[in-house]
């Protein structure tokens, strides 16, 4: 599965590209910022490398870069026209600059091209804004994962 890069070049800002991760060195990245920012900052688990559903049929994880830097990262997974985004993640000096949305743009176009008819997510609370202007809505219950607060979101792409 590729995803067409997503890239901006505004002359004075930081050039900004989404790419599929599509090397060991790649998921090494991944790897690296996964840590950082769920187990180093938020204590949210002490597993980020072993999740099945990084590879396979239906699998896309992509990283950000700006200006050549891996800056964030996300992975989808679709699954009998099921999208689920996890593991989106932004270092913290490069928040607040539109990598997230990138990211997150990156997987749903991805999710659309891989048939997916709905994608769902896990928000921690702080960040259901940000997932309310992408299009999710929020669906149950709050619940404690890790000691931070979630709550399932979704987004339905079938026109």
């Amino acid at each position: 599965m590729t995803v067409p890069e997503r890239r901006h070049d505004d002359p004075g800002e930081p050039r900004l590209e989404v790419r599929v991760v599509d090397s060991p060195a790649d998921m090494r990245q991944v790897i690296a910022i996964r840590t950082v920012v769920f187990i180093d900052e938020q204590h949210l688990t002490d597993n980020v490398d072993r999740d099945p559903y990084d590879q396979g049929a239906g699998a896309v994880v992509v990283l950000a870069y700006l200006d050549g830097e891996p800056v964030g990262t996300g992975r989808l997974h679709v699954w009998r026209g099921q999208g689920q985004i996890a593991w989106v993640a932004v270092l913290r000096p490069h928040r607040g600059r539109g990598v997230g949305r990138e990211i997150m743009e990156a997987l749903l176009d991805a999710a659309a091209d891989l048939g997916a008819e709905r994608v769902t997510l896990s928000a921690q609370t702080h960040a259901i804004e940000f997932y309310r202007l992408l299009g999710f809505a929020p669906v149950g219950d709050l619940f404690i994962m890790g000691n931070i607060e979630h709550i399932t979101m979704v987004r339905d792409l079938a026109a």
